[in-house]
């Protein structure tokens, strides 16, 4: 191949530059660009530490700049500099970057994702699960989310709708996640997107990622009778307080109110949370611990805590040096936060003692459990939720 992209996520960085690794070693003379929102902030110390691996990085949503990429290949000089949003080592060994992180695009101009030439060349095998979204960006300020699109960017509804039906009546998909990060921000779009759904002649098990705020019971009946199986919704901490310092402005009626409307309409109910954020203590888990006791979701998602490059926890923890950009380097490293190691290994022991007692059915299975990031053991995994339960029964009693 000519070019190899690989987008890179801040706790899977280490099995990206395996990724790159391995291309080279079978394809020295590929190309190799980066994108995403961990090289998106760290594009320098990146180019700088994987020099002679990586060839190129887009900042970004890389929609038009990786097809100028492509077209600008072996280009230099001038044609580089034309490009928005690339980063390179020049020639002279010093890191370039043309711009500022691409954020706002126009996503009128874009034409449908299709996978036939793709899946062709795979040999054509079933796809059992695919992704698509409707929209980019979120229009909520979590201080702990890496929130590379600063608004929200709806895709074309007519687009929308062909991309899903290209996945559910075409390729036959048997579930279609639909993975905005605010899905139902405008709900008449997202109302009429599931209402061309359900003209389809075939459906798909859907599963759909959005905010307690912005549940509607016009949009969501819509999903149900397109096919929808469940909902995920973030509520990150049973403790308003903490949702407060997180900058997540989620009240408790709210909270009730969407996992009425939720079971109202027969949908299965996924709940993220978190556990590790700074100042959190054992009594605000187990506050957590209580609301999902009362909720009893089909499904929990409990990561630890981490500064991801593009949240503005990063740029206070640089300031303070609490933090450096170097940490990010250690691919043995695989969760930065501000904790000590035995608060690490307490803060995976909860989340994961809150992931298997509250999921009792499953239905979204694209994980990464903090131990598993970690490489733990079974043993050690085992031992640490233990730890965690007890904790949480002292609260309790």
């Amino acid at each position: 191949y000519e070019l190899v992209g690989i987008s890179v996520y801040t706790p899977l960085r280490k099995e990206a530059i395996e990724l790159a690794q391995m291309v080279k070693r079978i394809s020295p003379e590929s190309k190799i660009v980066l994108g995403g929102p961990h090289p998106s902030r760290l594009y320098a110390s990146m180019l700088d530490e994987y020099a002679g691996l990586v060839d190129f990085i887009l900042l970004g949503g890389a929609d038009i700049s990786l097809v100028e990429l492509v077209e600008n290949l072996e280009g230099k000089g001038t044609a580089r500099y034309r490009i928005p949003g690339l980063a390179w080592i020049g020639e002279g060994g010093e890191i370039r970057a043309n711009s500022r992180p691409i954020i706002n695009l126009d996503l009128t101009q874009q034409s449908p994702v299709r996978f036939d030439a793709y899946l062709d060349f795979l040999g054509n095998p079933k796809l059992k699960r695919a992704y698509m979204i409707t929209s980019r960006g979120c229009r909520f300020w979590c201080n702990f989310c890496s929130q590379l699109w600063k608004k929200l960017l709806l895709h074309p509804l007519e687009r929308a709708v062909q991309e899903a039906k290209h996945l559910i009546e075409e390729l036959e998909v048997e579930e279609l996640v639909i993975y905005d990060d605010c899905l139902g921000a405008r709900s008449e779009h997202t109302q009429s997107f599931f209402s061309a759904l359900s003209k389809f002649s075939r459906t798909a098990r859907l599963i759909g990622i959005s905010h307690f705020q912005l549940l509607k019971e016009n949009w969501l009946s819509a999903f149900k009778k397109a096919g929808g199986y469940g909902i995920l919704l973030g509520l990150e901490s049973g403790s308003s307080k903490l949702r407060r310092k997180m900058n997540k402005h989620l009240e408790d009626d709210e909270i009730c109110q969407g996992v009425e409307l939720v079971r109202k309409l027969g949908l299965k109910l996924g709940i993220y949370t978190m556990v590790g954020f700074p100042n959190e203590s054992v009594q605000d888990t187990y506050s957590t611990y209580k609301i999902l006791s009362k909720i009893q979701p089909e499904q929990v998602i409990a990561p630890v805590y981490e500064i991801k490059p593009g949240d503005m926890m990063i740029e206070f923890g640089l300031k303070a040096r609490m933090i450096q950009e170097s940490d990010y380097l250690d691919l043995d490293r695989r969760i930065i936060n501000y904790m000590s190691e035995p608060e690490l290994e307490q803060a995976v022991g909860l989340a994961d003692y809150l992931e298997t007692s509250f999921s009792p059915e499953p239905f979204l299975y694209d994980l990464y459990p903090s131990w598993w990031i970690l490489g733990w053991s079974e043993e050690q995994r085992n031992r640490a939720r233990g730890k965690a339960e007890q904790e949480l029964k002292k609260c309790q009693n």
